[in-house]
């Protein structure tokens, strides 16, 4: 038995989604790992992720995924009693979820066991009142926490703003699984609505459609846009459709812009091998995007990119003018231009699509991913 796999670690985290199932496996093969999952209706209310009875891809992996009762997982009360070395949790995304983490947090402390706080908030500025309450409750759980894994630049240098010393902060990027399929995609523009897209440039939003997503903004980039032949793929499904599709005749876009619903995991490959370009139009609303994986999936499928500065991994992923551009929130005009820019010369869109590529298999796969985890679990256990 290795060093590493006799390190006991309770790993609390909100819920499971097919994105983390590689990261959860590798730990697992490293070390002796309980996971507990305890908000798993967390995957259903945003992605209609089913998490009930045996997870696909985690079979022989230890993990649990907890009931609530009005709205708390009561099973985290006696698992931090339990036996570990390292515990890894805490987050503050609503009230039940806070209350664990300051029980969990306390026993930790308690037993003088170090615990590693996992978290995506970047600097975006919210002051509305949950946040000015909860930010004493931060700064605590910051300040308690061992060491903090991120996965962005931006993101650790807002943690560092809070409290955290430097060398306990770690960057472990997030990642996307994913992966080319072995059967040739489909062919989308045979579907129905999509028989016009032959010989056009295609934009591509992927997403679900609320107003933080900022697609009304892309709409209008659309609209100004100088490039003729551009068309708009919007795939996913929302609240805010609605709004966008009265938004779409009103601008007469009919024929260049077109929704698609939402989208299988297997199926999303067909669409980003047809686009020429990904756009990611976030804006701030009440707080920023932590991150936006389909900046990963795009970048992998060598595809150009533009997002706003509302999305976290822009400044990590985004190099700009090399693979893609990072414009101001809330302006048309500025996601036009760089729209336009990437359509309309050919060499400049292969080149981008190619670093893209390049930046994913250099700094944004699981292996990167295990190492900034591994490096936050010696520096906890003082290796």
């Amino acid at each position: 038995m290795s060093e590493d796999s006799a390190t006991r670690i309770l790993f609390i985290h909100n819920t499971i989604m097919w994105y983390r199932i590689p990261l959860f496996r590798a730990l697992s093969d490293i070390y002796t790992v309980n996971y507990l999952f305890n908000h798993p209706d967390i995957s259903q209310t945003l992605y209609g992720v089913e998490t009930q009875g045996e997870i696909d891809g985690m079979e022989g992996v230890n993990y649990t995924l907890l009931t609530n009762h009005l709205g708390v997982a009561w099973g985290l009360t006696g698992a931090v009693w339990g036996d570990y070395q390292v515990l890894v949790g805490g987050s503050w995304d609503s009230i039940p979820e806070i209350m664990e983490s300051i029980y969990c947090f306390s026993v930790a402390w308690l037993r003088r066991k170090p615990v590693i706080l996992w978290r995506e908030d970047w600097g975006w500025e919210d002051e509305s009142l949950k946040s000015r309450l909860l930010k004493p409750f931060i700064k605590w759980m910051v300040q308690t926490a061992s060491a903090i894994v991120v996965p962005g630049t931006r993101h650790r240098e807002y943690f560092i703003d809070l409290g955290a010393k430097p060398e306990k902060t770690f960057i472990m990027p997030n990642v996307s699984n994913q992966t080319v399929q072995k059967q040739e995609p489909e062919d989308i523009t045979q579907l129905e609505g999509m028989e016009d897209l032959s010989g056009k440039r295609v934009v591509l939003y992927v997403g679900r459609l609320i107003e933080r997503k900022g697609i009304k903004y892309l709409i209008q980039a659309i609209k100004k846009s100088k490039t003729e032949d551009a068309v708009l793929l919007i795939v996913g499904g929302g609240e805010y459709e609605d709004e966008l599709k009265s938004m779409v005749r009103e601008l007469g876009l009919e024929t260049q812009v077109i929704f698609t619903g939402n989208v299988s995991q297997d199926k999303l490959v067909s669409y980003y091998l047809l686009s020429d370009l990904v756009v990611i139009p976030s804006i701030t609303l009440g707080i920023g995007d932590p991150w936006v994986l389909v900046l990963n999936e795009a970048m992998y499928y060598k595809k150009p990119v533009v997002a706003t500065d509302a999305v976290g991994a822009a400044s990590d992923m985004i190099l700009e003018g090399e693979n893609g551009f990072t414009v101001p929130e809330k302006d048309a005009r500025a996601l036009q231009v760089a729209i336009d820019r990437i359509l309309e010369n050919d060499d400049l869109r292969s080149k981008m699509g190619q670093r893209s590529f390049q930046i994913i298999q250099e700094g944004f796969c699981y292996p990167n991913m295990v190492e900034g985890f591994q490096k936050a679990v010696n520096y906890v256990l003082g290796k």
